[in-house]
């Protein structure tokens, strides 16, 4: 079997759910400043949370370095953000996706609800846990958006809403959530936005291409401390490379790397910088761990290693576009939600299987 995202035993609860009804879904994300005027505690949030960004002595002076990173770089962040509309767009995006799964599974006859849930930005764990009592529901199924298992991602925005339910609704249980990164329609909808890169009638080919698949880093020590992150992304890169019959010119980088410690390499601008050395004009960039397009891919990769890229000598830079609400990407999701539940039940006593998380011929070539 694939493998599956190692969650805690102490955030799991296991309980035995008999209707949806019972059941809240809710859709997980870092978040991000709606506003330039909410960049500032945005950051604050972020950098204060020593379970993804941890610090030098960081049980004593985490406050400290998160007030002097805010402090050195929140205007300029605020600037980047500028660049794309003032504010991030991962809040409206993240709600199209929650409207477009709830649509989804109820057209499979699936009595559910879902929320959001971010850990830096409004809906906060303690609003999500609150609208989760307000509703009667007993069982919480999370739903990472984040595609490929971090401690520092997926397990981050779990450990604050067990914590935020500890306080405010204690009889809340927490469902596994499950895993989706091999899924065929997750991996089919990057398949097509890099296709959609391509003006065929213009007689464009993709092999002319290098492609990049640009993840977000991580810091080195989650590395060493066993985060199989690195190992999830090259395994849904591996699934999307066979669907285009790609057997050579692409890579793997990391980008977003930010404060003293070391990061995950190779970062995306020494390899855009190494690939232009290399005498390479056409590359196109796959923001391979982005379900959303928001300042890594809008700004980040989009404008300022366009930027880099085209002075270095790139003269085709290019980027695809995230799943967002691709209607494959949602049926993804649905499925997911469906293989964490139990069957639903016709009026008959028939059960209605839920669609498998890989097709045969995935299962059998995944890693076992």
């Amino acid at each position: 079997m694939a493998q599956q995202q190692q969650i805690p035993d102490f955030y799991l609860d296991a309980p035995n759910v008999s209707s949806d009804s019972e059941v809240m879904v809710a859709l997980l994300n870092m978040g991000g400043p709606k506003t330039n005027k909410d960049v500032k505690a945005f950051l604050e949030r972020l950098f204060k949370d020593d379970l993804i960004i941890r610090f030098p002595l960081s049980k004593v002076l985490q406050s400290f370095f998160a007030w002097l990173i805010v402090t050195l770089r929140w205007k300029k962040t605020a600037q980047r953000y500028q660049k794309i509309g003032g504010g991030s767009p991962i809040y409206a995006a993240t709600e199209r996706q929650r409207r477009a799964l709830d649509q989804e599974l109820k057209a499979r006859g699936r009595n559910l609800s879902v929320v959001i849930s971010f850990n830096y930005s409004e809906p906060l764990p303690e609003q999500t846990i609150q609208v989760i009592k307000a509703a009667g529901k007993s069982v919480l199924l999370p739903i990472s958006l984040y595609p490929h298992y971090s401690r520092a991602t997926t397990e981050a925005n779990i450990h604050h809403l067990k914590k935020a339910a500890g306080r405010i609704y204690p009889e809340l249980k927490f469902l596994k959530p499950p895993s989706y990164y091999l899924h065929e329609g997750f991996i089919q909808s990057y398949v097509d936005r890099i296709r959609e890169e391509i003006v065929v009638a213009k007689g464009e080919s993709l092999d002319d291409f290098y492609l990049l698949f640009s993840a977000h880093g991580l810091p080195l020590y989650f590395l060493m401390e066993g985060d199989i992150y690195p190992f999830q992304i090259a395994q849904s890169v591996a699934l999307i490379l066979d669907r285009l019959n790609r057997k050579d010119r692409w890579l793997i980088s990391y980008q977003s790397s930010v404060g003293p410690m070391q990061w995950m390499k190779p970062s995306t601008d020494e390899v855009l910088q190494a690939m232009a050395k290399g005498g390479i004009k056409k590359v196109l960039v796959v923001p391979v761990a982005f379900v959303s397009d928001h300042i890594e891919s809008l700004c980040e990769i989009d404008m300022e290693y366009r930027q880099l890229a085209e002075e270095a000598g790139i003269h085709d830079f290019r980027m695809s576009k995230a799943p967002e609400c691709h209607p494959l990407f949602i049926k993804a999701l649905a499925d997911a939600v469906e293989q964490s539940l139990p069957p639903k039940f016709t009026a008959t006593g028939d059960f209605v299987a839920s669609a498998p998380i890989l097709s045969k011929k995935e299962e059998v070539k995944n890693v076992q």
